[in-house]
């Protein structure tokens, strides 16, 4: 089961106290997954998604202030940037009435009526409601990549963090992101093959969000998954820097005993003046040995610029040799 459908079924558990809180939860509902349609003069609306448990809270709302009951249907279906699986249906002949009771339709001042793009101030001024209404966009239209990781083998996690609401509507998501931002949580929007979407990739913000909605376990899981991540890529990177520093350690050596075996091969080490010589001699017998231990090897004080300074000198004396040849 993924992080976000686990996270989904516990803010499903979160009780709605308030008559104004449901209708702002069923507005964001079908706003975030509703599908309108209109046959015989009649409104139609259907409600997809891939959690089943949804229906208990939509059918509880419809039949308590509407009473009506709605029904559920398994109806798989590729919308593009997701996988539906079950249908929710609201019971036509009270449909008109939540359209218009939940801000989603409005009549003009000439008493046309008009489809709300946006988010209806009016049903999200108090700031249970405004809560309430990004609980229900999240049952509806957030999906996630995140993933917890068991971390009982070696399995590297590729995910990030990253959390999406996509709506049908740009001036939706651009009210959702203002809704967002007023319980300080920073949202970008962007458009993802024609649907707009508002998008969170911080670690944190995520957290704000899923405590917003209620989904208190979910952030003790993914602040876990945090630490843990955070402590691997500690240990890689240090892993990583002593690999780099043990190669370019490696190379050096090699380096000199090259250099040292050039000069031993052609001139003779006792060419070289009695430091050098020593060093020769010290690389020679440690050929694996960082400069630390060969400064400790040395019959004379000497710092670690000054081995390098004399192997400086080795390596000078051994491309002078290779450009006579």
């Amino acid at each position: 089961m993924s992080f976000a459908l686990d996270a989904k079924k516990e803010v499903l558990k979160v009780e709605i106290k308030n008559d104004c809180c449901a209708i702002a939860y069923l507005s964001a509902v079908i706003k975030g997954a509703g599908q309108l349609s209109l046959s015989a003069g009649k409104n139609i609306i259907n409600i997809h998604t891939d959690t089943p448990e949804l229906f208990d809270v939509v059918n509880r709302i419809v039949k308590q202030y509407y009473g009506e009951e709605c029904t559920l249907c398994l109806a798989e279906e590729n919308l593009g940037f997701k996988i539906i699986k079950y249908k929710i249906t609201i019971p036509s002949s009270v449909s008109e009435q939540i359209l218009f009771d939940c801000g989603i339709l409005e009549r003009d001042e000439q008493n046309n009526v008009n489809f709300v793009n946006g988010i209806n101030p009016l049903i999200i001024q108090e700031e249970c409601c405004k809560i309430s209404y990004i609980r229900g966009a999240f049952l509806s239209c957030a999906t996630s990549n995140i993933v917890i990781k068991h971390y009982d083998n070696d399995t590297k996690s590729n995910s990030g963090y990253h959390l999406e609401f996509v709506f049908n509507f740009e001036e939706t998501a651009q009210d959702f992101c203002k809704l967002l931002e007023s319980f300080n949580i920073h949202a970008k929007t962007t458009v993802r093959k024609n649907n707009p979407l508002v998008y969170i990739k911080e670690y944190q913000v995520i957290c704000d969000i899923l405590a917003l909605v209620g989904a208190n376990k979910a952030v003790l899981e993914l602040q876990n998954e945090a630490a843990i991540r955070d402590l691997r890529n500690n240990v890689n990177r240090q892993t990583n820097c002593l690999n780099a520093n043990l190669n370019k350690m490696v190379q050096a050596s090699v380096k000199q005993l090259n250099a040292i075996n050039l000069i031993k091969e052609t001139i003779g080490l006792e060419s070289l003046d009695e430091s050098l010589q020593e060093l020769c001699l010290i690389r020679l017998a440690n050929p694996e040995e960082p400069l630390e231990k060969l400064r400790q090897l040395y019959s004379q004080p000497v710092s670690k610029s000054g081995i390098n300074h004399r192997f400086s000198k080795i390596l000078k004396i051994a491309d002078e040799i290779k450009n006579n040849k």
